[in-house]
């Protein structure tokens, strides 16, 4: 029988989706991803935001039209949420939040659509994931306690647990692939017996001679001493995906945000100083509940100062149950597209340049696919590339990145 998972949302998500699939194939199931015709589907749901939620409906519609007589098992963030919206569709055979991934056989073979509580208070290990020569996600903690006012994260996740980092280790040390990437709800708030750790494991990390990467983290992390360690580490990837959603005090005092944009603009000027060729990114949110025009005016003009090397934005999307819910100050579907459209006119100004500040240079990229007569992956500093001809997946060539092309750029190898 045939089972594929389906992913949306986060990396955790996708690191736990391997997980599933890892249990489905010692269940004796064949397994695949993504929409192809399967015989049971398991659907990994978001609920970061109304888009996500709908979108997590609308893959059932999806999956139906593929194979009208399906299995389907839905878990994750929307099922917390929400699980309602799930409960008519005759082919939902069962229903698993978040607590619970961890042993989703015993769901689909109990066809159960009640739904457990979010009991999880500590960190809970899951199957090992599907291994990969490419990229492979490491999860390193779960939840959050931040409680930013927009945010349903500490509502469907549960509040910051941490994973043994002796267990993180040997996970890394078991993989096939050469490149790994730390990921988690909130890393910056990953803890060892309740005190700070993410610096020492990203020490023992770099020991394992593998290259790595940090998925999106709090500006509040990366302080002296972890640049110090990250420039020190042998086999870092110069990303910093770096969470700011709005670049105005105001607006981040409503949105629970817990430093300045003053603060957030040094820490990004001591990591263009220690990593000149790094990619720096982020998320917006546009259209937050009481922002102004001269808010959205402020957070236009200290954009322009950071200058990202690409943004991923987001209109503010109203989350019931949220602090920023009950907030007033709405604003209007058409002025959020307007200031959308300008966030985005900016970014395609940031990836330009940033591309160009990169052309004629050399990089290590890992190929992961070949498609349409070209390799393509990630350079250290994540410029998505195209290379002519074919590679084998999971080889890390030198290449001559040389001009923009699609989404990234055309590179030649050295």
């Amino acid at each position: 029988m045939l089972a594929s998972v389906v992913t949306l949302g986060c990396k955790v998500n996708e690191y736990e989706s391997q997980s599933i699939l890892s249990q489905l194939k010692e269940a004796g199931y064949e397994i695949c991803e993504g929409l192809v015709k399967a015989d049971v589907y398991v659907l990994n749901s978001c609920a970061v935001t109304n888009m996500a939620e709908h979108k997590s409906r609308q893959m059932l519609t999806k999956i139906l039209k593929l194979n009208p007589n399906a299995k389907i098992f839905v878990c994750g963030c929307a099922v917390q949420n929400n699980p309602a919206q799930f409960l008519k569709n005759p082919n939902v055979f069962a229903l698993v939040g978040n607590a619970g991934k961890e042993d989703i056989l015993k769901f689909i073979n109990k066809q159960n659509k009640v739904l457990p509580d979010l009991v999880h208070t500590k960190y809970v290990n899951t199957a090992r994931p599907i291994k990969t020569r490419t990229r492979q996600y490491i999860k390193i903690q779960d939840g959050c306690d931040y409680f930013c006012t927009y945010c349903l994260i500490p509502y469907v996740r549960g509040r910051s647990r941490s994973r043994d980092m002796a267990d993180i280790i040997d996970e890394i040390k078991n993989t096939n692939a050469n490149e790994i990437v730390l990921t988690g709800i909130n890393m910056t708030d990953y803890k060892q017996n309740n005190k700070p750790a993410l610096k020492e494991l990203i020490k023992e990390v770099d020991k394992l001679n593998v290259r790595f990467r940090i998925s999106s983290i709090e500006c509040m992390a990366l302080d002296d001493d972890m640049l110090q360690i990250l420039k020190n580490a042998k086999n870092f990837c110069p990303h910093f995906h770096i969470s700011l959603q709005s670049a105005c005090n105001e607006t981040l005092k409503r949105m629970n945000r817990h430093y300045t944009i003053e603060k957030f603009m040094e820490i990004v000027k001591n990591i263009k100083n220690n990593f000149p060729n790094a990619s720096v990114s982020t998320d917006i949110i546009v259209g937050f509940v009481g922002e102004t025009e001269q808010e959205f005016k402020t957070t236009l003009s200290n954009l322009k100062k950071i200058e990202f090397s690409f943004m991923h934005i987001f209109p503010y999307s109203e989350r019931a149950g949220t602090s920023a819910s009950k907030m007033d100050g709405k604003i209007d579907k058409s002025t959020k597209k307007a200031r959308e459209a300008e966030l985005i006119k900016l970014n395609t100004q940031f990836k330009t340049k940033f591309y160009n500040k990169n052309k004629n240079t050399t990089h290590k990229v890992l190929v992961e696919l070949y498609e349409n007569g070209y390799s393509c992956g990630y350079t250290e500093n994540y410029i998505y590339t195209y290379i002519k001809g074919k590679i084998k997946s999971g080889e890390i060539v030198d290449v001559m990145l040389k001009e923009t092309y699609k989404e990234g750029m055309l590179g030649e190898i050295c």
